[in-house]
């Protein structure tokens, strides 16, 4: 069961698996819940107390990967590849284009000080003309399907409300894949936006 929301040509799925989409070209659902599996049960770091972390991950892949329950994503992002990324963000690192085919980027939130910290979707999506999205972006071909991936979706009170924003670091991507197949998927909704209108302020990360 979802919740459907048409945006400027793009999709915003709310469903109650916490699985959540936008893209400008039809993907199947099936294929992105089996794809954010594999990155739960072979990328996913954690904590110091052994709880999942949060972190992001973009990838671009052949379209059959988005629309075709049977396609394999380790073909494209093997186990050894992502054991390289989890070791990575286990010690907080980023992953930059560090893989075999060079078509992953991951990060865990940066502290920037005793205050402030860059969270996970941010670190990958600016500055933009020169992030770590637009390299992977330079390389992604035109009929691939970009994924970007966040554990726990945007927070609204940061990513969606604050100066630091991620809508036009999302709005570059978009804008640089018209009419191509992207999609934005997370696994979990973020703790503290549990009792927010998830539906009405996800309407502003793409407009």
């Amino acid at each position: 069961m979802a919740s459907v929301v048409p945006l400027s040509g793009l999709v915003i799925f709310l469903c109650l698996l916490h699985l959540c989409v936008q893209g400008v070209q039809d993907v199947n659902t099936v294929c992105l819940a089996k794809m954010t599996q594999y990155f739960y049960d072979n990328v996913q770091p954690k904590t110091g107390q052994g709880a999942d972390a949060q972190y992001a991950l973009s990838i671009y892949v052949p379209p059959a990967h988005c629309i075709d329950k049977h396609a394999n994503i380790e073909n494209e992002f093997d186990k050894d590849d992502a054991a390289k990324v989890k070791m990575l963000l286990q010690k907080g690192s980023k992953c930059e284009l560090c893989t075999k085919p060079k078509n992953v980027i991951a990060s865990r939130p940066v502290k920037i000080d005793e205050k402030t910290t860059e969270h996970s979707e941010h670190v990958l999506l600016y500055p933009i003309g020169n992030s770590l999205m637009d390299k992977l972006l330079a390389k992604a071909r035109d009929q691939s399907c970009v994924v970007f991936y966040s554990y726990n979706s945007p927070c609204v009170k940061t990513c969606l409300q604050s100066a630091d924003n991620i809508m036009e670091g999302l709005r570059n991507w978009i804008n640089k894949r018209k009419d191509k197949m992207n999609a934005f998927v997370f696994q979990e909704i973020w703790q503290k936006d549990k009792d927010k209108d998830l539906k009405q302020n996800f309407k502003t990360l793409i407009r």
